[in-house]
């Protein structure tokens, strides 16, 4: 077992220190958030030689230099340039011109895209529970080595989609279509969230919710997926220039211990906050509803796609982001007790993936131990 350097201790003890407080004495002022979001864009942007694919992007970041602004805006408009380009055109954009015109050494481009993340996360957080730092504590790990620490290109863009649920809210369809077209341009699995302006808010009962996840669950092993041949191996599949880290697939984001392990134990898990507190989340809590139709889609997909770890982590890992937030959300309609226990459960569930992921030979790759870790500012 491994130590995780402490500036992730610190992180984590600073969100449990306010987790308490909003849950249990009141609202927490919204600026000790963005303080925690400036502190993790530091340690996630200008981190040095770490993360599973930091040496990806730094193939990413030159490769970015070498295409010309023609075959770009080609790209964005879905049209074949005088250079192939086989990333989505933005994100080479952004590294283009971090490279190109500002001469920025890599960690600054890894800074700029963990700002822009971070700010998209801090504000879908604040305007989506009543609970921001615990939310950000309960996925903290390995989310956050995984995401703004690792797979930064899927994490941008899956936030760029997650800030732009507020139009679904505002029924902007334009905006929303807009967000929808820029995160995709970061990464393709951005274009599966171009139904849910429809699909969010699709009234759905206790029984059809049992019915898709228990027909998911038993299409699970046919591999039904394949009838879309080519087309979502397009949106998920990673390009030959980011093999990336696969080590948080194969342990922690498809199974352990053969075919049940924690991924199928958190859908256990979100399944029953859906069914348990759906009646009360729907009477208290705003837009609730819209996160429960992404819950379902999410848990849907994982198992349909269980058999593949791109699809199962890249297309049903997008959905259950949004979904993870209704386990601190139902506190807000849960009685005193209830509040308490499932408190606890989150605090319990924090520890054990702290246990979990410091036992796994992921967090000495990407060096994150207290041994390994640098940072371009921090000491």
């Amino acid at each position: 077992m491994s130590l995780l350097h402490p500036y992730y201790i610190i992180a984590i003890i600073y969100m449990m220190i306010f987790s308490f407080q909003e849950v249990f004495s009141r609202r927490v002022d919204k600026r000790w958030l963005w303080v925690l979001g400036v502190y993790l864009m530091i340690v996630a942007g200008l981190r040095d030689q770490v993360g599973p694919d930091y040496g990806s992007y730094r193939g990413i970041f030159i490769y970015s230099g070498t295409k010309d602004y023609l075959s770009i805006f080609m790209k964005a408009l879905n049209m074949e340039g005088p250079q192939p380009m086989e990333l989505e055109w933005l994100f080479v954009l952004i590294n283009k011109i971090m490279l190109n015109v500002f001469n920025a050494p890599f960690y600054m481009l890894t800074f700029v895209v963990a700002i822009i993340t971070i700010f998209f996360k801090i504000d879908y957080v604040e305007d989506n529970t009543f609970y921001p730092f615990t939310f950000m504590l309960f996925m903290f790990i390995p989310g956050f080595f995984i995401g703004e620490s690792g797979q930064i290109r899927q994490c941008l863009g899956s936030f760029i989609v997650y800030f732009a649920i507020k139009f679904i809210k505002q029924r902007k369809l334009l905006y929303y279509l807009l967000f929808i077209y820029i995160g995709a341009g970061i990464h393709n699995v951005c274009y599966i969230f171009l139904p849910m302006y429809w699909l969010a808010r699709v009234p759905l009962n206790k029984t059809w919710m049992l019915i898709l996840i228990v027909v998911s669950v038993f299409l699970s092993p046919f591999e039904v997926y394949r009838i879309f041949g080519d087309f979502l191996t397009n949106i998920a599949s990673q390009s030959e220039l980011v093999e990336g880290f696969n080590g948080y697939i194969d342990e922690t984001a498809q199974r352990l211990n053969g075919g049940f392990g924690i991924p199928e134990v958190m859908m256990i898990i979100l399944t029953f906050f859906l069914f348990f507190f759906d009646s009360d989340m729907k009477k208290k809590f705003p837009y609730y509803e819209y996160h429960r139709n992404y819950a379902v889609i999410g848990i849907c997909f994982y198992f349909i796609f269980r058999n593949n770890p791109i699809f199962s982590s890249r297309l049903a890992g997008a959905f259950i982001g949004f979904s993870y937030i209704i386990i601190p959300n139902a506190m807000y309609v849960a009685s005193e007790n209830t509040k308490k226990t499932i408190y606890t459960f989150i605090i319990a569930l924090v520890m054990f993936n702290f246990i979990v992921f410091s036992s796994f030979k992921n967090i000495v790759n990407g060096r994150f131990t207290i041994e390994l870790y640098k940072n371009h500012l921090l000491p």
